[in-house]
């Protein structure tokens, strides 16, 4: 299972630095249903993303709605929702605690562990969904999920 933030999220869709290395990881996850997961938030964080980079002349108006298209028919068919519930924003406090986080950072990181706790409690994400990673680059939310116990996977740096 991969879970990833939004800002590598959006490297599936537009090349950046470290896109290849993830468009390899989410083929390689996607071989099994329904193992790459996002928190609702991050639905929001992609678009807002995209239309930065329209904003910022780095999409023409053609990508910009072929990738708005395809993240949309994903979200929709390939990626796993996690839902901001209690369990999941019951993480958040003490994550912001311990470590300095931003707050949708936080929730990135409280999603990936509500997700590794369901999986511990027998929860079904489908046949053999593996063992659970993080995906991002951000420098603070790597040491926090590291710290957290989770298998963290930078696309800069894999």
């Amino acid at each position: 299972m991969l879970y990833v933030d939004s800002s590598v999220l959006v490297k599936q869709y537009i090349q950046e630095p470290g896109s290849p290395a993830v468009q390899a990881k989410i083929k390689q996850a996607s071989l099994r249903p329904q193992v790459v997961f996002l928190s609702d938030v991050g639905y929001a964080e992609v678009f807002a993303a995209f239309a930065r980079k329209f904003r910022e002349n780095l999409l023409q108006p053609d990508e910009n709605d072929r990738v708005q298209t395809q993240f949309q028919d994903d979200w929709l068919f390939t990626i796993g929702h996690v839902e901001l519930t209690v369990g999941v924003l019951g993480f958040v406090p003490g994550l912001v605690r311990k470590y300095p986080l931003k707050g949708s950072d936080a929730i990135h990181l409280a999603s990936a562990l509500w997700l590794r706790d369901a999986l511990r409690l027998g929860k079904s994400f489908g046949p053999n969904p593996g063992v659970l990673e993080f995906a991002t680059s951000d420098k603070q939310l790597k040491t926090a999920a590291t710290l957290e116990g989770l298998s963290v996977f930078d696309p800069q740096n894999p």
